[in-house]
């Protein structure tokens, strides 16, 4: 890759961009929402980098990354890490030109708004799931102020051509000069921002194609957004799409008061699942194949891959259950979800942690405490992908036989260490072996213990 981006060296070089290099960064959003997220140091590489932007002023003055570990005291890898961490929430975009030897580009982008970062639910899920419930309710009580009641009012504020006078044709006409300085703004901003990686890379659901199905229906629309999470969520879970769960919500509907019912929306998904049971010939042609030849478990491998890419986790839980002979347990529906509502990984991750646990690992149920540990450590390397799931799956196989190796060769060097003193030669002389095998200080000692035997009877 140009520039060696995932071998990230001292002398490294890079410029940096700022679109917002006039503007103050918001410390509260930072510090209350961001920071509990990406932590201490991926913070303060922020903080430097846009400190840097702000004096270099988009004059693309070269710098190299040994200048970020000498003001950090940060090593290498532990800035590339970081960068990432950025990266993930939006916080900064790095680009590359086509020419190794161009220097990184990194694009500085502003924190969201406090109203804007709440509202972006994988952003709150992973919030709370960092500070908890109380510190969340917490923190949201310091930024998002309410507004005092006045009780009924009345707008009574100029509009803008109430108090100047705007040419009509230009209104109408707008002039070149400003349509060319607002194309560029605009090819600036799409040029330079990745803010649509704070969703689902994956997400092909459309919340808004229900929202428009149900327009001519009885179901309480309002009802319906409140529970968009748990739609996704479900749709997530179950690969339920948009005309079906349309069906299901207006099965969920309290007639009465044409609210949807979120708690019989969630049974109603529960109970189609089971009458629904997925087909299970896909499945049984990769579970349990985690030993044979090389080339036979490459193309079991690349199947179990594209099933994981192409089905909703619990559908792929039932099929791995079928083969078993075995039921999801209620427990394990509920760890699953819990998983699914988390929104850190997309589904093809998901399934390969099931087939770990399942097949490899060969437990008759979902571990929740085996789930959360493997789970912590792929959020920590950034697992996305069903390829990624397998490799970590590897690289940790390969440690631990590491280890095992060093073990085992630190109790052979251990063996030698204890030999008896007898059968140590001493440094620096040169001893005559008989045919039996011993030297004769050996054959002297041994008569000694000989004749001392003799002595005792």
């Amino acid at each position: 890759m140009p520039n060696s981006v995932h071998k990230l060296t001292p002398d490294a070089k890079f410029v940096m961009i700022n679109a917002n290099v006039n503007s103050m960064i918001d410390d509260n959003v930072l510090n209350n929402l961001y920071l509990p997220i990406i932590g201490r140091d991926a913070l303060s590489l922020y903080r430097l980098l846009w400190s840097l932007s702000v004096n270099d002023h988009n004059q693309m003055v070269l710098h190299k990354h040994y200048e970020l570990q000498s003001m950090l005291n940060l090593g290498i890898e532990k800035i590339a890490n970081q960068r990432k961490a950025l990266e993930a929430v939006n916080l900064l975009g790095t680009f590359v030109t086509e020419k190794p030897t161009e220097p990184l580009i990194y694009a500085l982008q502003q924190p969201l708004s406090a109203k804007e970062f709440l509202k972006t639910d994988i952003l709150s899920v992973m919030l709370l799931g960092k500070v908890g419930d109380e510190t969340y309710k917490q923190i949201v009580s310091r930024l998002m102020v309410p507004l005092p009641d006045l009780g009924p009012v009345n707008n009574i504020s100029a509009s803008l051509l109430d108090v100047f006078q705007v040419p009509t044709n230009l209104v109408k006409h707008i002039p070149g000069t400003v349509n060319e300085v607002k194309q560029a703004l605009n090819n600036e901003e799409a040029s330079f921002s990745n803010a649509e990686s704070l969703q689902p890379a994956a997400m092909k659901f459309d919340f808004n194609l229900i929202l428009q199905m149900l327009t001519n229906s009885y179901v309480d629309q309002a009802s319906v957004k409140v529970a968009h999470d748990l739609i996704l969520s479900e749709h997530l879970l179950y690969g339920i799409d948009e005309v079906e769960m349309v069906k299901l919500i207006q099965k969920a509907t309290d007639l009465n008061t044409n609210r949807l019912n979120q708690r019989r929306l969630k049974l109603l998904i529960a109970q189609q699942f089971e009458m629904q049971k997925p087909p299970v010939e896909h499945s049984q042609q990769v579970a349990g194949q985690s030993s044979g030849p090389e080339a036979e478990l490459d193309r079991a491998t690349q199947q179990l891959i594209k099933i994981s890419q192409a089905t909703a986790p619990a559908a792929f839980l039932q099929q791995l259950k079928d083969q078993k002979h075995g039921l999801v347990t209620p427990g394990e529906q509920r760890i699953l979800r819990n998983l699914v509502n988390l929104r850190v990984f997309p589904n093809e991750v998901i399934n390969i942690l099931i087939y770990h646990i399942l097949v490899d690992e060969q437990h008759s149920t979902l571990n929740q405490n085996l789930i959360s540990t493997i789970a912590d450590d792929w959020s920590q390397k950034k697992v996305q992908t069903a390829q990624g799931a397998i490799a970590a799956l590897r690289n940790h196989v390969q440690q631990k036989t590491d280890k095992t190796t060093r073990r085992r060769a630190n109790k052979r060097i251990n063996v030698k260490e204890t030999l008896p003193d007898w059968a140590k030669e001493p440094q620096g002389t040169q001893k005559k072996v008989g045919k039996s095998g011993l030297t004769a200080e050996q054959k002297k000692q041994l008569a000694e213990q000989l004749n001392q035997l003799k002595n005792q009877k």
